[in-house]
């Protein structure tokens, strides 16, 4: 199952909810409301969860080319480190924003 055919699923299960809304059929209803809270929490997942792997994947590939780096030059392990420290704290600190912006998300729009 990819992520296109998982939306469309996730989008046609709560406009059917909503359409059963309207008709009265189901003792399961989704108001307006919860269809809010769903979306902000469906939004704040998304982009944890998309920063997450996209941070995951630039740390990696950082201590790799650090040790690639170390490999051919021992002697400057000392500076490609650090540079590589550094580096993956910038990278760390953009997965701390999205973390700010998920909680954001989720108490101002619930």
């Amino acid at each position: 199952m990819n992520i296109t055919s998982l939306i469309e699923f996730s989008v046609t299960f709560i406009l059917a909810q909503a359409e059963a809304l309207n008709t009265g059929n189901s003792k399961f209803i989704i108001s307006g409301e919860d269809l809010k809270i769903i979306v902000a929490c469906l939004s704040a997942a998304l982009v944890m969860g998309i920063v997450g792997i996209g941070a995951a994947f630039s740390e990696g590939y950082t201590a790799a080319k650090a040790c690639e780096g170390i490999a051919r030059n021992p002697e400057a392990a000392g500076s490609v480190t650090r540079t590589m420290i550094i580096g993956q704290a910038i990278t760390e600190s953009v997965a701390i924003y999205a973390l700010v912006i998920a909680i954001i998300i989720l108490f101002f729009m619930v």
